[in-house]
């Protein structure tokens, strides 16, 4: 997923925190062997190389990570799309056809089918890429790993740009429970506190600073100038990755919008003149 991945253990026995940390870093590799488009035989390159109509068996965690990028997809209207790609031509097959495909339990398991209709007169399938949404699926997965160890205080991030935390750091005040993480990037936010209590929930953030206006609006190709950064926070760690990307795109009254009709959902974005707005504030106030 191009990108190295920390854990932070609170408490507990230090040998056995490195076995359970080695549990959950496994997983990460097991799911980039699942989830790279670059690799042919993975999943996600068997369903790219696949044609219109056609069928594949999939594990569960390809079958969750397109749950919820579809999920996310649908519930922003389009602003998150893991079927687009800008290279030589713009591409949105979704809009206006139905989706590209549909994920769906089978009688041993799971499968992908590519819907005929969004491609009809194009002579290919999909293109799925998840950059958007790769690195929240596999810290999702690396969660489960430690709650198989039993460990219920951990703080796991990959490349800093999505983390997700559960429990509290050690010796963490007790109506500051929960991990201390830095949002904002380097705004001037006057009345904001750039400082918010992680707990048994996920952040994630994208923006311009590092890489310049790379997320593109999937309806139009052209650069997402919503706003210059946004951090979305979630339960799940692949749907704050997703709605990261996603607040990028859509403007600050439709963030608004969604946040206020999905509570669990906290949001930073930055709108273009450098002002910073929260949504759902409390989500990550200390305390929580």
């Amino acid at each position: 997923m191009g990108t190295f991945y920390e854990a932070l253990i609170s408490g507990g026995d230090e040998k056995y925190a490195k076995q359970a940390a080695q549990a959950a870093f496994r997983e990460v590799d097991h799911l980039e062997t699942l989830l790279s488009r670059f690799n042919p035989s993975s999943e996600i390159g068997q369903i790219n190389s696949l044609s219109a109509g056609a069928v594949l068996k999939i594990g569960w965690e390809t079958y969750e990570c397109l749950s919820a990028a579809e999920r996310v997809r649908i519930e922003t209207r389009g602003a998150f799309n893991i079927n687009f790609r800008v290279e030589n031509i713009v591409v949105d097959p979704d809009a206006g056809r139905g989706p590209a495909f549909d994920v769906f339990p089978v009688t041993d398991g799971f499968a992908v089918r590519i819907n005929r209709r969004p491609f009809e007169g194009r002579g290919r399938g999909v293109d799925l890429d998840l950059g958007g949404i790769g690195k929240g699926c596999a810290l999702d997965r690396a969660a489960a790993a430690f709650g198989d160890w039993s460990v219920d205080s951990f703080l796991i991030h990959a490349g800093t740009s999505t983390a997700l935390a559960a429990g509290s750091a050690a010796g963490a005040p007790g109506d500051e429970a929960g991990w201390p993480v830095g949002v904002g990037g380097t705004w001037d936010l006057p009345g904001l506190d750039k400082r918010v209590r992680l707990r048994n929930r996920a952040i994630s953030g994208s923006g311009t600073e590092v890489k310049g206006p790379h997320i593109k609006d999937p309806g139009t190709g052209a650069a997402a100038a919503a706003h210059l950064a946004a951090w979305a926070s979630h339960p799940k760690a692949a749907i704050a990755d997703a709605l990261s990307t996603a607040f990028m795109v859509m403007e600050t009254d439709a963030v608004s919008r969604y946040c206020g009709q999905h509570p669990d959902v906290w949001a930073l974005v930055i709108t273009p003149d450098g002002r910073g707005h929260v949504f759902n504030p409390h989500l990550l106030a200390p305390g929580i």
